[in-house]
């Protein structure tokens, strides 16, 4: 499996669930947070899912009945949820920036390895909440008498702030000395990777997963495309059978939805998106909007030369089409009156 060593955790992470997730991205904010404060020597277990993240210590996912470990065995049908799945080694940490090593994990072969090599917990330990009657408390208790009153346990005590499960000394040491094998043997078996090349394979085994496998489209999510056809920027309603269909309103975005199909845009158009939904506006570029004007006219007057050169006609092209949709995506003016326009402006090269 791939390993991206001594990388900017957070961003990698983050470029992966850009990726990868279709719902709930902000789910990574808490994950975020997590890391921002994590210590060196720390391992943690993360996966991106179609709905959401998770982050856990590793040590906590190989204890049973844990959080952790519930947790992490939930999702066997990875298809369906779209899990990719990673361990994080935390080595250094400067204002709240966590550097270190992220390995890819086989998320199926990972699981029945931590059920293979999980402990059962002996004491709870609970740090409760402070009420109008207790301070906060800490106090521990035999794991089946916390398994099985919990419940009785926190209207005695107030609400948890924190649950911790410990095993005896033996199992303590022996769970040690498992994750230092693992951790040993996913190193020697890692392959060291570049992130860019990672995302745009994990992209393109998605739509092939899927069924779409022209390789033309990057990885685009129903609020992204709400966004695109707000702003009047092409975006497709792909489909199993390598069929793209340009989404026009929001109700085709929600029919998608519904149908469980996917959407993808063009690697430029998901670039203009991201400036639009970053709040970003015209005042933000270092241009008025009649120099812009002036540029894309220019641009127009440009491409319609007999340009020899296939790259810079291919610039051309691509300028036009930045500038009509910056110019006019926003203006408030519908397709007709946008039609007209590029009549007056003597039409525009395809």
């Amino acid at each position: 499996m791939r390993k991206f060593d001594d990388v900017d955790i957070i961003s990698v992470l983050r470029k992966i669930v850009d990726n990868n997730n279709l719902f709930y991205q902000t789910d990574f904010g808490y994950d975020a947070e997590t890391l921002k404060t994590a210590y060196e020597g720390e391992h943690y277990l993360w996966m991106s899912r179609n709905s959401g993240t998770w982050l856990m210590h590793e040590h906590d996912a190989h204890i049973r009945n844990t959080y952790a470990y519930n947790t992490w065995q939930y999702y066997t049908d990875t298809k369906y949820y779209g899990v990719r799945a990673f361990a994080i080694e935390v080595t250094d940490n400067e204002n709240g920036r966590p550097v270190g090593n992220i390995y890819e994990l086989n998320y199926r072969k990972h699981i029945e390895e931590v059920r293979q090599n999980s402990f059962n917990a002996k004491t709870v330990e609970v740090v409760f909440k402070p009420t109008h009657l207790y301070p906060a408390t800490t106090r521990e208790f035999d794991v089946v008498e916390y398994n099985d009153n919990w419940r009785a346990i926190q209207d005695r005590y107030g609400q948890a702030e924190s649950v911790k499960h410990i095993l005896d000394i033996d199992d303590s040491r022996q769970l040690k000395k498992v994750l230092t094998e693992i951790r040993a043997q996913r190193e020697a078996e890692a392959v060291p990777a570049s992130v860019g090349s990672f995302i745009r394979d994990m992209v393109k085994e998605r739509f092939h997963d899927f069924g779409y496998t022209q390789d033309n489209m990057a990885f685009t999510t129903p609020e992204q495309a709400a966004g695109a056809i707000s702003h009047q920027i092409p975006v497709y309603i792909l489909r199993p059978d390598n069929i793209a269909e340009q989404a026009k309103t929001k109700h085709d975005v929600d029919k998608a939805v519904y149908d469980e199909l996917m959407f993808g845009m063009g690697g430029r158009d998901k670039k203009l998106l991201n400036f639009f939904m970053m709040g970003n506006t015209l005042a933000d570029l270092p241009f008025s909007h009649p120099e812009l004007s002036a540029i894309f006219h220019m641009a127009l007057d440009r491409g319609k030369e007999n340009i020899e050169d296939e790259q810079q006609r291919k610039a051309i092209d691509g300028i036009i089409k930045v500038l009509d949709t910056i110019l006019f995506a926003d203006d408030g003016r519908g397709s007709d009156e946008l039609e007209i326009d590029r009549e007056l402006d003597g039409g525009m090269e395809q």
